[in-house]
């Protein structure tokens, strides 16, 4: 027999071609691979094109070099998100065998934010996922309610008409009060009713009247022991009708402290409809938390939607704890599914940024044009595995443009739940926007100044402030378009005149201006505040020159109003007023006959026949 031999040719020749082959593509094409990973992923997360000029993948050196990224506006498609001329990272070759990427460290050049695109960057066929936390924050700022500022109200004829009675708070919760106290009344009939104290109350009187009339002195011992036995169940029973009506009694306090509470929410209630009926009558709150949102609130809006966005971004793609992963599918002809992947507590992070330092230029005359130098710490996909939280700190380094002076440090620890973000950012000498106030009828151009952003969270809890400083701000005045609603009548000529008079004068002699933008609540849908001194200027004017005017319409509001409540109102009071003292004339009256007539039953007795 022949010896088998240990290398076939055959087999092995076939095989080392096609390695080679494959070796030779991979070489060829890994470049381009990496290309279309990073555009089609990227476009996934965002929602948005993502354009990649170039990839050169060196395995060997352990480096990938990423030059002409950029990733488009999903809301603004001819706008970038941000682009960057050169992304060089020393990679760990070792991790990516297990479809990891480990990258030691990361240097950016030429990283700017808001540049205008060629192409659009929408995408013809989203991903259902793709850009979502965009689209939420979106409709964040969409459904987030700015005041309006309008006088035109003052000096027209009030109709108020225009005030559906149904639509009036009070005018529920009155019904519904009135009803619960039909209701206790009735628990209340019932319940005495089925007691029936009085019966008890006559027999026991009369017995009374037997003993006061009664020589008990003459009786022998089998008469008395026969009246003593009398009058202990004659006791027994007050007593225990005494009971039932003292627990009927506890009942009936407490439905009256309640309904005595209803009485005290329909105040509350009245007050909400005279704000209501006010607010669409359109006439003007003179107080501050009220003008400062309408001159600012859009502004403030487009300010932190920004903030909320990277915020919520974070969240998504850096998750806490160990919890299974979920990932879109690969794709398949029917459907891609869903991956799970339950991270091992040894294993590597799918992604982990151990150190990188960008270099960040502003270009332009904007709010933080310049340049400046990120230094970022432990950014990883998996913050459970790494055990630490993203460090950042951005500092600035030179430019002719821009900031003065950049403090810029945030701290992201996503180990474990809840979540902890920290973010700390003060520019100073940098370029404030200018903003149309066209409530004003003016520009406000606040020149160079000052911004502090301070934002704490913890787990869902937000709270943040961002406060903008001008000391030399100047004022345009804007014409007057003259456009009012259809179907509305404008103010008087005079009037009108009148009002922008005052708020010119009011405003353009101010030139130190301070805004102050409040997140509070949930991230996810967090509440909006916004103060400025400018807000309390105006204010402090107009209750000067206009406050009578204002109080004279908002009492003619406030009579209307009562007159479309006064009848509810009135019904809602009589049934709980007349509740009380119902309980006052029937259950109280009642416990204070039982007591009495026991008292007599045992005052009537001599010592010798003396119940216990």
């Amino acid at each position: 027999m022949k010896r088998p031999r240990l290398l076939r040719w055959r087999a092995i020749v076939p095989l080392g071609v096609v390695i080679a082959l494959l070796g030779l593509v991979w070489w060829l094409l890994l470049d381009r691979i990496v290309e279309l990973g990073i555009e089609e992923t990227g476009a996934v997360l965002v929602g948005a094109r993502v354009d990649l000029e170039s990839a050169d993948v060196r395995l060997r050196d352990g480096t990938v070099a990423l030059r002409g990224l950029q990733v488009a506006n999903p809301n603004a498609p001819m706008q970038n998100l941000f682009e960057a001329e050169e992304i060089v990272a020393d990679v760990r070759w070792r991790p990516l065998l297990e479809q990891k990427v480990v990258v030691d460290t990361v240097a950016v050049r030429g990283l700017q934010f808001g540049t205008a695109r060629e192409e659009s960057g929408a995408l013809e066929h989203p991903h259902p996922q793709g850009g979502l936390v965009a689209r939420e924050v979106s409709a964040w700022a969409e459904a987030a309610r700015v005041p309006q500022f309008r006088l035109e109200a003052l000096g027209q004829v009030l109709d108020i008409g225009a005030v559906d009675p149904d639509s009036l708070r009070t005018l529920g919760e009155a019904r519904a009060l009135a009803a619960r106290a039909d209701e206790v009344r009735a628990t209340w009939d019932q319940a005495l009713a089925a007691l029936d104290p009085q019966p008890h109350i006559d027999s026991a009187r009369a017995l009374a009247q037997r003993l006061e009339e009664t020589d008990l002195g003459g009786l022998n011992v089998l008469r008395g022991a026969r009246l003593a036995g009398e009058v202990q169940r004659t006791l027994s029973d007050l007593r225990t009708v005494a009971e039932a009506v003292e627990a009927l009694s506890l009942t009936a306090q407490a439905s009256l402290v309640d309904l005595q509470g209803g009485l005290d929410g329909l105040v509350a209630a009245r007050q909400a409809d005279y704000a209501y009926a006010i607010g669409l009558l359109e006439l003007p709150s003179l107080d501050t938390p009220d003008v400062s949102p309408a001159f600012f609130g859009d502004a403030a809006i487009a300010w932190v939607e920004p903030v909320l966005y990277w915020l919520r971004l974070a969240e998504q793609h850096l998750p806490p704890g160990l919890d299974p992963r979920r990932y879109r599918g690969p794709d398949r002809p029917r459907r891609a599914g869903t991956t799970v992947e339950f991270p091992d507590a040894t294993s590597d992070p799918r992604f982990l940024l151990e150190y990188g330092e960008l270099g960040l230029e502003l270009g332009g005359e904007g709010v933080a044009a310049g340049a400046y130098l990120a230094q970022v710490t432990g950014l990883t996909s998996d913050p459970a595995l790494y055990g630490k939280p993203l460090e950042l700190v951005v500092q600035r380094t030179g430019a002719a443009v821009g900031p003065s002076d950049v403090a810029v440090r945030a701290l992201l620890d996503h180990v474990e739940a809840p979540i902890v973000d920290s973010l700390a950012v003060r520019l100073a000498g940098i370029a404030l926007p200018s903003l149309d106030l066209g409530g004003l009828g003016a520009r406000l151009v606040m020149g160079r100044g000052t911004t502090d952003l301070r934002l704490a969270r913890t787990g869902d809890a937000l709270s943040a402030t961002w406060s903008w400083h001008a000391p030399q701000a100047n004022w345009e005045r804007l014409p007057r378009t003259g456009s009012e609603e259809p179907g509305t009548e404008a103010a008087p000529i005079g009037m009108r005149e009148r009002i922008d008079g005052l708020v010119w004068r009011t405003v353009s002699g101010l030139r130190d201006v301070r805004i102050e933008v409040g997140l509070s609540g949930a991230v996810q849908q967090p509440a909006l505040s916004v103060r400025s001194n400018v807000g309390e200027a105006i204010a402090g004017s107009l209750r000067r020159e206009l406050g009578r005017e204002v109080a004279s319409a908002e009492r003619r509001v406030r009579a209307e109003v009562d007159a479309l409540l006064s009848d509810e109102l009135g019904r809602a009071r009589r049934s709980v007023n007349g509740l009380e003292a119902q309980y006052r004339r029937e259950i109280e009256a009642t416990l204070a006959a039982l007591d009495a007539v026991r008292e007599q039953l045992e005052r009537e007795l001599p010592g010798g026949l003396r119940i216990p």
